[in-house]
């Protein structure tokens, strides 16, 4: 044989094996998913429990959103010359209302979360002409970060302002 010869026997054999790896892989997946599908729910159960993510089903998600409201929050800002309070209602859009069912339970994380938030703003900045929407934004990305290491965050599409009073 030639080195020539060496050298497209040596590619082709390379390019067989990536090709005969990645339909293993494929079909491997496929028959997981299509035999979760089928098994019972203790079988379901053990391979959500797994870390491989292509292994869970995830639950399906509804076309219409639900909202669920969460805890009133009263906070204190600082103002020129005294304290003023700011009390807050949000409710959180999801389109999985079973994968935010335990958001309740995360209180502690919403109200610490707000209460950073809220500690370097001013009474005159919450007054200004449009600052609910940068407040509303700010509010959900602050609960986002807050909700990072849960799975909650994966199901919350968005957080709502319901209720807004500075005094």
């Amino acid at each position: 044989m030639t080195k020539k010869q060496m050298i497209a026997l040596f590619i082709t054999m390379i390019i067989t094996s990536a090709l005969v790896s990645a339909a293993t892989v494929a079909s491997g997946i496929w028959y997981l998913n299509k035999s979760t599908q089928a098994s019972s729910s203790a079988t379901g159960a053990l391979l959500d429990l797994s870390s491989l993510p292509f292994m869970s089903q995830e639950a399906p998600k509804s076309e219409t959103p639900s909202f669920h409201p969460l805890e009133k929050v009263v906070l204190t800002i600082k103002g020129k010359k005294q304290s003023h309070f700011v009390m807050l209602e949000l409710a959180i859009e999801t389109r999985n209302a079973e994968g935010i069912k335990d958001i309740d339970n995360y209180m502690p994380v919403v109200k610490n979360s707000l209460l950073k938030l809220f500690s370097d703003k001013t009474f005159d900045e919450l007054q200004k002409h449009g600052s609910i929407e940068s407040l509303q934004t700010e509010l959900k990305q602050t609960l986002l970060l807050a909700f990072e290491e849960t799975d909650i965050v994966h199901d919350i599409d968005d957080v709502l302002l319901t209720k807004y009073v500075v005094q």
